[in-house]
Order: C-alpha cells, then sequence, then structure tokens
C-alpha cells in the first residue's frame, strides 16, 4: 500500500506568496494613480504636537472665559444724586405772599421800589411826600390815590412781604399789611410794595 504524504505547509507558503503578490499589484495600482499605497503609523511627536495644540486651544477658551466673567461680576457703584439748591424766593417774588426773601437774608430797603399813594385826600400830597423820599435815596416807583387811610402804613402785594417788612421797619411804621387787608387800597394801586399815606405822612418816620 502507498503512503500518502501531505504538503500543507508548502501549500500554504504558496497561499501567502499568492496573497503578497496581490498586495504589491494593488499597492503598485494606488501608486500608479497617486494615491499611497499605505499610511505610515502616526509617529510619537505626531501625536504630542497634536496634543500640545489642543491644550493651547483649551487654555484659550478658558482664559476668555474667566475674563467674560470677571465683566459680568464687577459691581456697577451708583453715585447719590446731588440735590439742586432751591433759590426760588431769593428775591421776595413769587405769589402767594411767601417771605422767600426773609429767608435767604435780608432785603435792603434802598433796594426795594416803593409806590406813595395818597390815602387821607391831602392835596399833593403823594407828590410831595415822594420827592422827600427820593432826595432820601429811596428808589420811588408811582404815585397814586387811595381813600379811607386815617394812618401811614406799608401796604403790599402777594410774594412781596420781605420787601415790605425792610420799608416799614426802616420807616418804623411797624407791621406792612397785605394789600388785600388794607381798606380802601385798590389791588392794582401798586406794582409790589407801596407807601400809603395817612394824615400824618412821612413827617414822623425814619426816612433818612
Amino acid at each position: 500500500m502507498a503512503r500518502v504524504e501531505t504538503r500543507s505547509r508548502p501549500i500554504e507558503a504558496e497561499e501567502n506568496t499568492g496573497e503578497e503578490h496581490l498586495d504589491d499589484w494593488f499597492a503598485r495600482r494606488l501608486e500608479s494613480q497617486g494615491i499611497p499605497a499605505r499610511l505610515g503609523a502616526p509617529s510619537t511627536a505626531r501625536i504630542l504636537a497634536v496634543a500640545g495644540l489642543a491644550l493651547a486651544l483649551l487654555a484659550f477658551l478658558w482664559a476668555l472665559s474667566s475674563v467674560g466673567s470677571s465683566h459680568s461680576t464687577t459691581s456697577v457703584t451708583t453715585l447719590p444724586a446731588t440735590t439742586a439748591p432751591n433759590n426760588a424766593g431769593n428775591n421776595g417774588g413769587g405769589g402767594g405772599g411767601g417771605n422767600g426773601g426773609a429767608k435767604h437774608g435780608t432785603v435792603a430797603w434802598n433796594a426795594v421800589t416803593v409806590d406813595v399813594l395818597n390815602g387821607f385826600g391831602g392835596s399833593g400830597a403823594a407828590a410831595s411826600n415822594a420827592a422827600v423820599l427820593r432826595a432820601a435815596g429811596w428808589t420811588v416807583g408811582t404815585t397814586g390815590n387811595a381813600s379811607g387811610i386815617t394812618k401811614t402804613e406799608v401796604v403790599y402785594l402777594p410774594g412781596h412781604e420781605a420787601q415790605a417788612k425792610a420799608v416799614s421797619k426802616k420807616l418804623g411804621l411797624g407791621q406792612p399789611v397785605p394789600i388785600a387787608q388794607a381798606t380802601g387800597v385798590p389791588s392794582d394801586a401798586t406794582s409790589g410794595v407801596a407807601i400809603v399815606l395817612g394824615s400824618d405822612q412821612l413827617t414822623n418816620t425814619n426816612v433818612h
């Protein structure tokens, strides 16, 4: 009986050789088309470079987020609002009979324009007394007439009380009277402060 020997290893070698020839043929075909047949394994230097780039990018993004958060958390200091000084009534103006001028300083008598009214009916009394006042340094406005006044007094329109007090104090005539309470004195007889002459006129007053 003949002995049959198997040739497994040579056959395997031939098959491997065929596969290698096929790989070489395929590689040559790829190279002829300008395509690399095999991609080389990435080097350690390239891996380190990519890792370093990734770390640098992460650090940059972290820095941007830190700057943004610091700006968003910055507190804004609100300065207290300043209140503008209230200058109303410095000159005794503003209706309603306010005392603005008296609150912000003494009004000078010679800075007040006074009107002179003849309140007792004496002939030429308003004009003659106005001349006396001008000679003493007073600023005299207009002259006119009133009625029913027995004693010389100072009257004033609303908003002119401070000026009226300065005039009345200088002349020694006592408390000035609001024009609405002055009997016989028309409301349009003065533009602010008026000296209404009684029969005593200004003979007993401190004109100078």
